[in-house]
């Protein structure tokens, strides 16, 4: 059951985690160090440096590579991918994320994309999951009782 759980978590988290990224990625870029280059001993040799690095150095290349189409299907089947749960699960964990996450999912030019997604007759069943969970109690109480959801509510049970 826990697995199954955690199967349907993957794609709130995965979109979870590009919002993040694309929240930590935009932040203005710092100039760059005008001193000699020296080679890191970060530096593989490929040419790439760590990705925390990377990410911190570099945030509009970061951004650029995840918004190209060719490598969108690349990142999706990555973050989907059962390596990356433990680490998507513990990232979630963070209050710093879930501070992005909360952010994000408040801005008005982000509710048509989490409307649509969360509203996908394949999501159903993982939303059910998360809001049926003895945690979510308090929260699911206050949105039957929000004024903006109470008639729905209402009539979704006397239905």
């Amino acid at each position: 059951m826990k697995a199954k759980k955690l199967y349907y978590s993957i794609p709130i988290i995965t979109i979870f985690l590009i919002a993040l990224l694309i929240t930590g990625c935009t932040e203005p870029q710092k100039k760059p160090d005008q001193s000699p280059v020296t080679p890191s001993p970060q530096i593989d040799m490929m040419g790439q440096g760590d990705p925390s690095t990377m990410m911190n150095n570099n945030p509009e290349a970061m951004q650029n590579a995840m918004s190209a189409p060719e490598n969108r299907q690349t990142m999706i089947n990555a973050m989907g991918s059962p390596q990356m749960q433990t680490a998507m699960t513990d990232m979630m964990q963070d209050p710093a994320m879930q501070k992005n996450m909360a952010q994000m999912m408040s801005k008005p030019e982000t509710r048509g994309s989490m409307v649509k997604m969360m509203s996908d007759p394949a999501m159903r069943q993982a939303m059910t999951d998360i809001m049926a969970d003895p945690a979510m109690k308090a929260t699911f109480k206050s949105m039957v009782k929000d004024p903006r959801l109470a008639p729905i509510a209402r009539e979704a049970l006397n239905q």
